[in-house]
């Protein structure tokens, strides 16, 4: 098929990472001979208005797809208007986790874009791209949401992709360039198991995990590290939830004598010491767990259950095991209040867990998705914006029933005070 695509990266994914996502999805077009260019905006590659405009009217893509968050939507919307003033047929798709759950009356405000892409873009986008190019009716086509003649359409939700392996390769099918990224980053799976109530991940995916082989993962890492990459990012929510499937990632690892640095994150409760030794001989570097809170009246709230005393064990043990913890927090929870959160601290402190970089904790966002933001008031959040526009989640305008804006603002200031000390 002769047809380009154009995708857009924007902060805050990109920087010194793989687009991890958006390059499944080239890989994908590329398989079905689809042209693809991954443009990344990002503080590293900065693009300004006139220098997207000129690389549109050069490129003569047919489709330019945009992955959407609460923190650059806006930006993708100002940058979706500059693709139609250059050339209005160009079709505008937005994907990713703002547009995954983002009321479709949206499409009335967002004239700039003709297509919401629904979850996973593998197989959708290469059934979109045919259609445009035959100038047919995409009604057929499952996971998406579009306009036509001034009525929202939005088509049955799309399949999922059951065997990770069967998707291309973004490091075979060369969707990026190694020499413009210091890290790579890994997606051997998809999806969480859990139920925790602030996000969006479970309901994204049906509540169920995927996996890619160790096979798989060993050789897209090999691709990476014949290419003098040393450092690889495990983008996984749960990473361990398989301890064997990580374990003969890890081994094989070992076996090629790679010296990498690994950076993952997990739950306290899908790892253990024996699976921490290999991990550090592994080359891992960093693991990051997820503990919202300290306070377990507030994790209850939450749905997630957290045994603080097997939490401790585990932060010790990966001390231990030479590799840095990194442990996420949330401020602002419902239930919680000042002093929970300085308890959070508190215990931080006592696990010598340093407040930086994702350790640094933030104040919890309202994403399109969760079941809190689906109903606020059920978890005693009050929303200060009674207006808003409807492809924005409520992100952090909110107070709680036990915080107000000075409470949160103070806590914010605790955990950076903590971050500047030595």
């Amino acid at each position: 098929m002769n047809a380009r695509v154009l995708l857009y990266t924007l902060p805050p994914s990109g920087g010194d990472f793989f687009p991890i996502s958006l390059g499944y999805i080239a890989a994908s077009l590329k398989v079905h001979n689809i042209e693809t260019v991954i443009a990344e905006i990002d503080r590293i590659t900065k693009r300004t208005g006139p220098e997207v405009a000129n690389f549109v009217k050069t490129y003569k893509p047919l489709a330019v797809g945009f992955s959407v968050y609460q923190a650059n939507i806006k930006l993708a919307l100002q940058l979706a208007r500059i693709v139609k003033n250059v050339a209005p047929q160009i079709v505008v798709v937005f994907g990713g986790p703002q547009a995954g759950f983002m009321p479709k009356e949206v499409l009335r405000q967002m004239r700039e874009v003709d297509v919401i892409m629904r979850g996973e873009g593998e197989n959708t986008w290469p059934e979109l791209v045919r259609s445009i190019a035959a100038n047919s009716n995409p009604a057929h086509i499952r996971g998406i949401v579009f306009m036509r003649d001034n009525t929202i359409i939005e088509t049955p939700p799309a399949p999922f992709v059951r065997d990770l392996d069967l998707l291309p390769s973004p490091y075979v099918n060369n969707a990026f360039d190694l020499r413009q990224h210091p890290i790579a980053v890994m997606l051997t799976s998809r999806g969480c198991c859990y139920h925790c109530a602030f996000c969006c991940t479970p309901r994204a995916f049906g509540k169920r995990i995927r996996v890619h082989s160790p096979s798989r993962v060993l050789a897209d890492m090999s691709i990476c590290v014949k290419a003098r990459i040393k450092r690889f990012f495990f983008a996984d929510p749960s990473f361990t939830f398989d301890k064997k499937r990580v374990a003969s990632i890890m081994r094989g690892i070992i076996k090629r004598r790679w010296k990498v640095n690994i950076w993952c994150e997990t739950r306290a409760d899908l790892i253990d010491k024996p699976l921490l030794t290999l991990m550090a001989r592994a080359g891992v570097k960093f693991i990051a767990y997820g503990l919202e809170s300290a306070d377990a009246k507030v994790n209850k709230i939450l749905r997630k259950p957290i045994d603080l005393d097997q939490f401790e064990k585990i932060i010790k043990l990966t001390h231990e095991a030479g590799i840095t913890p990194e442990v996420f927090t949330l401020y602002g929870l419902p239930g919680q209040s000042k002093e929970s959160c300085l308890k959070t601290l508190d215990f931080l402190k006592r696990l010598k867990i340093k407040i930086v970089g994702n350790s640094a904790g933030q104040q919890l966002n309202l994403f399109f998705g969760t079941d809190i933001s689906d109903a606020p008031a059920n978890y005693g959040i009050r929303l200060l914006k009674k207006h808003r526009s409807p492809y924005l989640s409520p992100g952090v305008d909110f107070v709680t029933g036990r915080m107000n804006r000075r409470d949160i603002d103070a806590v914010a200031k605790a955990y950076e005070a903590m971050y500047t000390e030595k």
